[in-house]
């Protein structure tokens, strides 16, 4: 069924009318503006945000932590992503603690997708959105101990190199390839299916030592095995 106007508007559409009317504020007043308590107002001042991002992350990613309509959530981490290093800095520091989607235990089976699957956390999705700039941020995270954003960031890891492709190198898949020697479980899986985004004989290695088993993580290996097999074939072509 489709959603009336009004549907919309209370889940934080942004109406073109509603970003125009809004339109040539200063700054603070767009910030102002993100506690609004009309949703599409919310997101029109999140869009309007976007070229002064440096200004505004923190006031964004408060906003993010509290923010139920979708259509506002999704305004803010569309302006988020336009973010630069410093973004992206104070970002990380939030993967994991907003919302409940994350994996907390291991999923029944694997994927069905041909692609990299979309990060279920977030500021995942957001940071994997972002420019490539920000690559090295997200490398930081997986050497700070923090195990929940050490899960959090593999999933951004593997959907931004699957689409930009030059970052699957030699040099950026050994720091995930460390993440082999941790116990924690659901890393280890997260780390099977990060490897899909790098078709380099290094991470096939890894894969077919988890190949043979029978669980998950094992069907994780061989799903990222095939996908691995095809990006090759690709590039053989």
């Amino acid at each position: 069924m489709k959603s009336s106007e009004n549907d919309l508007k209370m889940r934080g559409f942004p109406a073109e009318d509603v970003i125009t009317e809004i339109a040539g504020l200063p700054a603070e007043e767009y910030i102002r503006l993100l506690t609004s308590p009309q949703a599409d107002i919310r997101s029109a001042a999140a869009i309007h945000l976007r070229p002064v991002m440096g200004g505004a992350t923190d006031a964004l990613l408060e906003c993010l932590v509290v923010e139920k309509c979708l259509y506002t959530r999704i305004a803010i981490c569309e302006t988020l992503e336009k973010g630069d290093l410093c973004t992206a800095r104070k970002m990380v520091q939030y993967l994991g603690k907003i919302g409940r989607n994350q994996h907390r235990q291991l999923p029944d089976k694997v994927s069905a997708k041909k692609s990299f699957p979309l990060p279920r956390d977030i500021i995942a999705r957001t940071l994997g959105r972002m420019d490539i700039s920000v690559y090295p941020v997200m490398e930081d995270v997986l050497v700070s101990g923090d195990l929940m954003k050490m899960r959090e960031v593999l999933d951004a890891i593997g959907y931004m190199v699957f689409y930009n492709p030059k970052l699957a190198t030699e040099a950026n898949v050994a720091q995930i390839l460390a993440m082999a020697d941790f116990d924690d479980i659901i890393l280890v899986w997260k780390m099977l299916l990060c490897l899909s985004a790098f078709p380099l004989p290094e991470s096939l290695k890894v894969l077919e030592n988890f190949s043979g088993r029978e669980d998950i993580l094992g069907q994780e290996a061989m799903r990222s095995i095939r996908m691995i097999k095809r990006s090759m074939k690709r590039l053989d072509d």
